[in-house]
């Protein structure tokens, strides 16, 4: 799995062997036997949610809190990943290459408000205050066949565009890369979450919704109660709506 180059890589080995555990419940349950895994990742490995304590600029969080004075090594007192809402949303994908004729972004191109702009018209769609906004590059093709393209070669938005997303009030945004933005991804980070105060996902796969021209749906994004964590692990899901949402 494609983990930033400077988080804790991800591994899962299995703990428990059937063939093991049957010998040891042979005497209260003969025959029985259970298998269970040993997972070690950061929350920010795949498919993700940020919290809003998990980037800060100059030590300072949104709302002007001090990173230092919500912090021991247990996790944040303030701003952890048990409170990031369950999300029910209607949600619009902005399928920047298929307004552009493409299947993919060039390698490293920045979304302009432009963009964004032009492919909410090819789409025929509008972005709300309080939708999701689901950005998608083309770039999760790389997740699993080219680690090194994905990591550096994705294409993503720009100042210019997390301020126009921004400004919509959008609720959650969710894109198809690891890093967000591109030249500065974690300015952009800056701008959303400790600025804005909004969430963003990361690692989202938006093939199926792309070709479905699924461009307008309602979003269900679940992630886990870790208290006083940075993030979490999540698998988002998008449902067809009727004609009343769009």
């Amino acid at each position: 799995m494609p983990v930033h180059p400077e988080d804790p890589p991800y591994s899962m080995v299995i703990y428990r062997y059937h063939q093991y555990t049957r010998q040891l419940f042979e005497k209260v349950a003969p025959g029985f036997s259970d298998s269970m895994e040993l997972v070690i990742t950061s929350m920010h490995s795949g498919t993700h949610i940020d919290s809003k304590c998990h980037m800060a600029r100059d030590g300072t969080l949104h709302d002007g809190v001090k990173a230092s004075d919500i912090v021991k090594h247990t996790g944040y007192s303030k701003y952890g990943t048990e409170e990031i809402p369950i999300y029910v949303r209607r949600a619009v994908l902005l399928d920047i290459p298929a307004s552009k004729g493409l299947d993919i972004l060039p390698q490293r191109y920045g979304i302009t408000a432009e963009d964004l702009e032009k492919c909410l018209d090819y789409e025929g769609v509008s972005l709300r205050e309080g939708d999701v906004a689901l950005v998608r590059t083309g770039y999760s093709r790389y997740f699993t066949t080219d680690r090194e393209k994905y990591l550096h070669d994705f294409a993503g938005i720009t100042e210019e565009s997390a301020q126009w997303l921004i400004n919509r009030k959008i609720s959650l945004l969710g894109i198809d890369n690891l890093a967000m933005a591109v030249p500065k991804p974690f300015k952009v980070h800056l701008m959303f979450l400790v600025d804005a105060g909004i969430h963003v996902m990361k690692s989202l796969y938006l093939e199926e919704l792309s070709r479905d021209k699924a461009y307008v749906t309602v979003v269900v994004v679940t992630p886990l109660k870790i208290v006083g964590g940075t993030g979490s692990l999540i698998r988002p899901i998008a449902l067809g709506i009727g004609e009343r949402y769009k």
